[in-house]
């Protein structure tokens, strides 16, 4: 077991990485919005670049869903130098911002409420090795680097690190190794793509496996899911054979397809990348299970007349958010995937998001979409508009117009935070 020491000096060291922060001088703005109250708010994140340098406003608000304008000037907005692209909580008691660097040391940061109520950037830190995946179970925050060399026991071994993050211990951070070599026998290298809670201070994590010095995908026709302890060991090994392995991809970037409904069960989805013969759909681990549910199989390509996913999110209950790609029978890991919808996964009903949501020819970009309080929300970007956030009701898989922000070209991240006792 290593310990990763967060380190701000390590932080401003690797300089084009860094999120160096500072208070926004001028709060005088968007009074009407504020909310002193000591209560759970949701966290914004807006962008914006002055051609050289690229600026993060993160900032706490009462509500996502009301139509409103705020700006850079909301009080308490903190100001970051850099940006972060991809954003992890379990629960609402920390959110972790990182910045993907294609293999190279990733920076991020914490953020919590205090217990009046106002944002903080609690920490920032370096995971040494990057990152290619995060999620959240019980009272951890996951992210795993896949591909490394590793030292220790397996010296020299490929395999996976995970950090974990223990958010009941001031966010500490601690690699765990998976010994990647045979994990399913042979001479196939396992990595692992999304963190999902399995209970009993478990997880699961999809299994994508590959050989050669290339990292050649095989079993593109099966599917593998391991369950693994909080330090990374394997509990159980899950497979099947009606889809391919799970996990989103944009480059090198790994996008979990892992996640519970609100009874426990696990949904596995697949996009169904490569030359597989497989669609893109998902099966069923009920809660507890040793295995796949033989009786489930929702082939959602067929549901949506041919497209595929490429990411998810539980909404409320059994509905779940599917961010698919915008052509029909076209999927590749650098393509855009700018188009949504709800499905039910009990009763296998998809529903495409078109009524109040831009149309992927409006879009000029999205960001990171986030769930919460039965609703999923989406920020949009359109020309000549201000960043949008867009409220999902996954029942009608309707839109409608939420908050916007003036002063950024977009909001890339969002999420929901509780007062935190221990923090002034």
């Amino acid at each position: 077991m290593n310990r990763l020491l967060k380190s701000k000096s390590l932080l401003m060291g690797l300089a084009m990485l860094s999120l160096a922060a500072c208070s926004n001088d001028n709060n005088s703005g968007d009074p009407e919005e504020v909310d002193n109250t000591v209560s759970d708010k949701y966290f914004l994140a807006g962008t914006s670049s002055d051609g050289t340098t690229t600026f993060t406003y993160t900032m706490a608000v009462k509500d996502l869903a009301k139509d409103t304008l705020i700006s850079t000037n909301y009080p308490g907005t903190i100001e970051n130098i850099g940006s972060y692209t991809q954003w992890g909580y379990s629960g609402t008691k920390a959110l972790f911002a990182i910045s993907y660097q294609q293999g190279n040391p990733a920076p991020g940061s914490v953020f919590q409420l205090s217990s009046s109520g106002a944002l903080k950037k609690i920490d920032d830190f370096v995971l040494d090795k990057g990152f290619n995946t995060i999620g959240g179970f019980s009272n951890y925050l996951v992210a795993a680097a896949n591909g490394e060399t590793l030292t220790g026991a397996n010296n020299g071994r490929k395999g996976s690190v995970f950090y974990s993050f223990d958010l009941n211990n001031n966010n500490a951070i601690t690699q765990y190794a998976a010994l990647g070599e045979g994990f399913v026998g042979g001479d196939q290298i396992a990595s692992f793509v999304g963190i999902a809670d399995a209970g009993n201070n478990t997880f699961f994590t999809a299994v994508n496996l590959a050989v050669g010095p290339s990292a050649r995908p095989v079993n593109v026709d099966s599917i593998y899911v391991a369950k693994m302890d909080a330090q990374a060991k394997l509990v159980r090994l899950y497979k099947d054979d009606r889809l391919s392995a799970s996990g989103g991809q944009f480059r090198s970037a790994r996008y979990s397809q892992i996640a519970n409904d609100a009874d426990g069960n696990t949904y596995v989805f697949s996009t169904g990348y490569g030359t597989t013969t497989k669609k893109s759909g998902a099966l069923l681990i009920k809660k507890d299970a040793v295995a796949f549910d033989s009786a489930y199989y929702f082939n959602i390509e067929a549901a949506s007349e041919g497209y595929k996913l490429r990411k998810v999110w539980n909404i409320t209950a059994d509905y779940f958010l599917l961010e698919m790609y915008n052509t029909p029978g076209v999927v590749a890991s650098s393509v855009a995937a700018t188009q949504y919808a709800v499905v039910r996964m009990s009763t296998k009903d998809f529903k495409w998001v078109r009524t109040g949501f831009p149309s992927t020819t409006e879009l000029t970009s999205v960001g990171w979409p986030f769930t919460a309080d039965g609703k999923a929300y989406i920020s949009a970007v359109t020309p000549n508009t201000n960043p949008t956030v867009y409220v999902i009701d996954p029942i009608t898989a309707s839109a409608k117009k939420g908050i916007s922000v003036s002063g950024v070209s977009a909001i890339p991240g969002m999420g929901k935070l509780s007062p935190q006792s221990n923090i002034n």
